[in-house]
């Protein structure tokens, strides 16, 4: 072998020495690469997840207070609705009563709503027509009780039931639905109460 072939097969040698040394470095650094993408993936992946999980129970939060909401408002609305039944069943109760019971009432009202002054009671028609044996005694005795003066007036008005006290140019609305109407928020309460403590 010429001096120039053993030449050559070292520099042969040396650069599949070389060339296989720069493979395993390769080969170590590419897997090294590898392992910390996996590792940075790993990490996204894991990021990803979290965060979805995350969403996915604020939107379960969210859609359960939503129910409670609409829950509560369908439970409020149902009670609204009984009680608003309840008092206008007692409304059609009062105005059902039999005369003497009603005159009754339209006593106990006038007694709470009549002034010191001269006045008219103004009823309905119907209610005009039905006004039971001394009744007009015991109104006037009532008036004159508190220092009034009371008179039935002979002119009906357009109303369902109770009565209009009138002073001249002033009027007391003492008609059912007025008072009613009135005195909604206290009856709520009160039938709330009733059927909801």
């Amino acid at each position: 072998m010429t001096g120039l072939d053993k030449i050559l097969k070292s520099i042969d040698k040396e650069a599949q020495t070389l060339s296989s040394e720069a493979i395993k470095k390769a080969k170590c650094e590419a897997k090294d690469i590898l392992s910390n993408a996996k590792k940075v993936a790993q990490k996204e992946a894991n990021l990803i997840i979290k965060n979805a999980e995350d969403e996915a129970k604020n939107i379960i939060k969210r859609a359960d207070s939503q129910i409670e909401l609409q829950e509560r408002e369908m439970l409020l609305k149902a009670k609204r609705e009984q009680i608003d039944y309840i008092i206008k069943e007692a409304k059609n109760t009062l105005c059902s009563l039999p005369d003497n019971k009603y005159f009754d009432v339209i006593l106990k009202l006038c007694e709470k709503y009549i002034k010191p002054q001269k006045c008219n009671l103004i009823f309905s028609s119907y209610d005009l027509e039905r006004l039971p044996k001394g009744f007009k005694s015991k109104l006037s005795k009532l008036a004159k009780s508190v220092g009034g003066e009371i008179k039935i007036s002979e002119k009906a008005r357009d109303i369902d039931r109770g009565f209009i006290l009138s002073y001249g140019d002033i009027e007391e609305n003492c008609t059912f639905d007025c008072l009613f109407n009135e005195a909604y928020d206290l009856l709520c309460d009160k039938v709330n109460d009733l059927l909801f403590s």
